[in-house]
């Protein structure tokens, strides 16, 4: 039957499969929700050089809601460049919608050309998640192992 380590790899891989599953879908019901619009100014780049030695960053910093609420500070800018070159400049226009909140704040804010995509990178990490399971399971053998198993078990049974 299976082995410990391919029922724990195809169990953590269906709960990632199913929380990004979720999270795509919540997000792409949520696009006609309104957008809190807002301006986010960069304080605090977060670059970071990878095996190849290329450097990429996250922008953090404060967004400031048009509706004169309070500021939120430690925002992620999420639709820039990851450039270090390209660091976002001055007061720019972003929002979130309530369907991407994690929290009672906005830990991510996106530009208005990539506001209405945010559901796009848990589903395709959903649909690699699907594929990498489908792949695993045959490979290792163990969708054969069950349909062995299942037609010993029809012909115990009479059917």
């Amino acid at each position: 039957m299976l082995t410990v380590l391919a029922l724990a790899t195809y169990v953590v891989l269906l709960v990632l499969v199913i929380g990004t599953a979720t999270v795509a879908v919540s997000r792409y019901s949520g696009r006609d929700e309104p957008v809190h619009w807002g301006s986010f100014r960069l304080t605090e780049p977060d670059c970071s050089r990878d095996r190849s030695g290329e450097v990429s960053c996250l922008w953090y910093g404060t967004w400031t809601p048009d509706d004169g609420s309070r500021p939120i500070r430690d925002v992620e800018y999420d639709g820039g460049s990851l450039d270090p070159e390209d660091p976002p400049v001055g007061d720019v226009r972003t929002g979130y919608r309530d369907s991407d909140l994690l929290d009672a704040e906005p830990g991510t804010v996106w530009n208005a050309d990539d506001i209405d995509s945010t559901w796009t990178t848990p589903a395709i990490v959903a649909g690699v998640g699907v594929l990498l399971l489908t792949f695993l399971i045959f490979d290792w053998g163990d969708a054969a192992r069950l349909r062995r198993w299942r037609q010993r078990r029809r012909a115990k049974s009479g059917r």
